[in-house]
């Protein structure tokens, strides 16, 4: 166990929580508990928590986890509500909960000093279901995926969250239950032209009369780099990898080495691999912090800003790499479109100063109108990155730009993918750039974005609720106002889960149209959001939003 009793002046009282008499055995419950500060100290919240307060969790004597405050500070007479997961024991018959508030220190501390409360419940037997039986199975062998409610299926009102899927169709996904959900995260983005296209789909079967990966290019492979070279504003030539990470990274590198230079200017979310997330440090992303960094950030439409980082290092940027609309902040951040001026002056800036400019198009690809932010603005990038929705959901990435750059760059960044050129991929983009050709498909994400944000906005002013969807309509997100961060982060996880309800999937807020969206899909999301915003009416009514939640609280900023 971690942590140390609290000293006198830590005194704790245990207002409520949500332990039901009885559950279900062997489900995932989101628990929590709020406490007030009888104490004449403050408690205070810690990184590394083992430097702070934290709630001990004991299950049946056995040390489950210690939870961090939620908050930065809470003074005396001041209350806070806490939540954690539950796993509730497979075993049915009488358990207790002991939650004690511990101040940590070292690596031990005396459990008799936490003034613990202790919870007594009852397990009762229930049929698993197919999803409650898979989810075991994840929890013990493959748990790393993401979950609308964070891995919690079952409810007080019986009523199942969906945690894994069957199969998914247009913009509908069916769990294993066979409930079906609207669902705006659309494969991450992939899916623009709806699950399952049929036309997509016919073309990946007829491919497979062959081999995936082959030891030579296969024919599709050129048929896509063709089709991407006569419609792309910087393509002169082109390179693929399965994830938009592969192929930021290799821009990156392509960058460095074409310069000679080592630094980065950033906007924007541009993968998950080492060069770009060093600067969130090794117990964020596992990656040692550099003492001089070389992935510097920039803010978005901030010319002043980007000028001045130019200056700074100047000589030494090699490139400069950029979302060049709708990036993404944080989770409760404003987004905002492509401004032309400034990505015109960012090109120009960049050049001026012997670096190469780099759009991360693996967004805006094929949802912007005219297929590209840099034809839609005239602005061409020396290097372009484009996924997601290339392949309309098969995984497939691209990396274009400037022939020179390629020339006398490419055999020296160390760049060789095994499945790069995986046919079946290669397939569907092809059938999918053939599609983009034929139908204006920007142009239904637009209007349908443009017209679920007006609709959903007009509710938050017609209920009061201090809200709003913001950013352009192909990569939405709705953002909560107010000083209080961890209200606002409650708030947000009502709504989804009240969504998830009524059988609307979305991520964080986030929402991301696809074609398959249609006039139905339109009204039972709204007919959604009209549930889950007078919920969330009633919580705040009540100053009692822990009341309503079923799942744990979203996290405040990105992982």
């Amino acid at each position: 166990m971690f942590g140390r009793k609290l000293t006198p002046g830590h005194g704790v009282a245990y207002i409520d929580h949500n332990i039901p008499p009885r559950m279900p055995a062997n489900t995932l419950r989101a628990c929590w508990l709020t406490l007030e500060n009888r104490g004449s100290k403050s408690w205070k919240r810690k990184r590394p928590l083992r430097r702070g307060v934290g709630l001990a969790v004991h299950l049946d004597d056995a040390y489950q986890t210690t939870v961090e405050l939620p908050c930065s500070v809470v003074r005396p007479g001041e209350r806070v509500t806490i939540h954690c997961k539950l796993r509730v024991p497979a075993d049915v018959g009488r358990h207790e909960l002991e939650f004690g508030l511990v101040k940590w220190s070292g690596m031990t501390y005396d459990r008799r000093g936490a003034a613990p409360l202790r919870v007594t419940f009852d397990t009762t037997a229930q049929p698993p279901s197919a999803t409650s039986r898979l989810m075991e199975e994840a929890f013990a062998t493959n748990c790393w995926f993401s979950l609308p409610s964070q891995g919690i299926s079952w409810s007080t009102t019986d009523h199942e969250y969906p945690l894994f899927a069957r199969e998914a169709k247009g913009c509908r996904i069916t769990d294993l239950e066979g409930r079906q959900y609207i669902d705006y995260v659309m494969g991450w983005g992939c899916a623009l032209l709806g699950y399952a296209n049929e036309r997509v789909q016919r073309a990946v079967a007829d491919s497979m009369s062959s081999a995936g990966v082959l030891s030579l290019p296969p024919l599709l492979e050129m048929d896509v780099t063709r089709m991407l070279c006569a419609d792309l504003e910087c393509a002169e030539m082109a390179v693929f990898s399965k994830n938009g990470s592969d192929v930021c990274t290799a821009a990156a590198r392509l960058a460095r080495s074409y310069t000679g230079r080592s630094k980065i200017l950033v906007c924007g979310y541009h993968g998950w691999q080492d060069w770009y997330v060093e600067s969130k440090g090794l117990r964020a992303s596992g990656v040692p912090r550099r003492a001089k960094p070389l992935t510097i950030h920039f803010p978005f439409n901030d010319l002043a800003e980007f000028k001045r980082l130019m200056k700074k290092h100047r000589g030494q940027v090699a490139a400069v790499m950029l979302e060049p609309a709708g990036p993404v902040a944080d989770w409760n951040s404003p987004m905002f479109d492509a401004d032309p001026e400034f990505l015109s002056q960012v090109a120009a800036v960049a050049r001026s100063e012997g670096s190469l400019l780099i759009f991360d198009e693996i967004m805006t690809g094929f949802r912007y109108p005219h297929g590209s932010v840099q034809r839609a603005t005239g602005v061409a990038p020396d290097l372009a990155c484009f996924g997601k929705a290339l392949s309309a959901g098969m995984p497939l990435s691209a990396l274009v730009g400037r022939r020179p750059i390629f020339e006398m760059s490419m055999s020296k960044i160390f760049y060789g993918p095994t499945f790069k050129s995986e046919a079946y991929s290669f397939a569907a983009a092809r059938e999918a750039l053939t599609i983009y050709q034929e139908q204006d498909v920007p142009g239904h994400i637009w209007a349908y974005g443009n017209r679920l944000k007006g609709a959903v906005n007009q509710l938050c002013q017609q209920s009061n609720i201090p809200a709003e969807v913001t950013g352009p309509p192909f990569r939405m997100n709705l953002i909560f106002k107010g000083p209080d961060e961890q209200r606002i982060v409650l708030m947000r996880t009502l709504v989804q889960q009240e969504l998830i309800r009524k059988g609307v999937i979305t991520y964080r807020g986030f929402m991301l149209p696809s074609l398959a969206h249609d006039e139905q899909a339109f009204r039972e999301t709204i007919d959604a959001f009209q549930h889950a915003f007078s919920v969330l009416t009633q919580a705040a009514r009540e100053d009692a939003y822990a009341k309503y939640l079923e799942i744990p609280p979203l996290a405040s900023q990105p992982a």
